[in-house]
């Protein structure tokens, strides 16, 4: 990423923070941030998509936090759930990040419908393999309604000006109501929302042209950084995993999902420990990010 886009982004996520989307304009952003609107429109249509870019970047941030969490060892895979949660929620500057993000979804003051599915996705993903198969008609319902619950008490934290709450603990707990929650509606064969807007949530994914467009640029970075890694004294091993890497997206197909991933853990450790740390890891985010939007298609 540039670092006029960079300045951009987090000019304006510090003025979204402090002033809300409606009452932030695009000249306060170019004023904060010293570029120029030219420089503005070349990377973003409007102050919406702008947006859009600062919380695509989190969920980038946050699916790689997950990912490395899956590794990890646990003594049950709802602790794994909670720290999968929590952690992107306590880092400093995530947490304001996603308060302002669920605020907006849930105002409508934006259309953050196709990030919002993407993070609902997961989590009911997740719930199918906590709490059973029989669950799954209703998996999307309690996703919803845990992101709802810390979104509130967030809000509640803030409102009242008390201590902010301890999210390993207020994650667990809500994990596990929902969890009863799940069951119960399970037992009565009940539905708490909308089936119809449930099955539209469930199959709202990115375009075929976007994805088309991620595939590419990423194709574009793993080609330009195999070529670094091929004229430095780097191990071959990481230039062969670069190669495995750009051979399995160019043949992505939606059915080696899984070889990609084994494949992609093994490239961001070895890029992680080479000279050109920064750029693989970039790099891996990517990918991760591109695994993400395949799975909703």
């Amino acid at each position: 990423m540039s670092k006029r886009k960079e300045m951009l982004l987090e000019s304006a996520l510090s003025l979204f923070i402090e002033h809300g989307l409606a009452n932030t304009t695009i000249q306060m952003i170019l004023d904060q941030s010293g570029v120029s609107k030219g420089t503005f429109y070349k990377f973003f249509n409007s102050k919406e998509d702008c947006f859009h870019a600062i919380f695509e970047k989190r969920m980038q941030e946050d699916l790689e936090i997950r990912k490395s969490l899956e590794y990890k060892p646990y003594a049950s895979d709802f602790d794994r759930l909670v720290d999968q949660i929590a952690v992107p929620m306590i880092l400093p500057d995530k947490e304001r990040v996603w308060e302002l993000f669920w605020a907006g979804f849930y105002s409508g003051e934006v259309n953050s419908t196709k990030l919002a599915s993407m993070q609902l996705k997961w989590l009911s993903e997740r719930f199918i393999h906590l709490f059973g198969e029989e669950i799954s008609s209703y998996a999307s319902e309690g996703a919803i309604l845990c992101y709802g619950l810390l979104h509130q008490i967030d809000n509640m934290s803030r409102c009242f000006h008390s201590q902010k709450p301890d999210w390993y603990e207020a994650v667990s707990k809500v994990l596990t109501y929902v969890g009863v929650l799940l069951r119960a509606m399970q037992e009565r064969n009940e539905h708490i929302f909308d089936e119809q807007a449930l099955s539209l949530l469930r199959q709202y994914g990115p375009d075929e042209e976007e994805s088309t467009i991620n595939k590419e640029a990423l194709i574009s970075d793993l080609q330009q950084f195999h070529k670094i890694v091929q004229n430095s004294k780097e191990s071959t091993k990481l230039e062969d995993l670069t190669q495995g890497m750009l051979d399995l997206i160019e043949r992505q197909d939606g059915n080696n999902v899984t070889v990609i991933e084994v494949v992609l853990i093994a490239f961001q450790k070895e890029s992680a420990q080479s000279a050109f740390s920064r750029e693989g890891q970039r790099i891996a985010r990517s990918c991760w990010w591109y695994l993400e939007h395949i799975k909703t298609t």
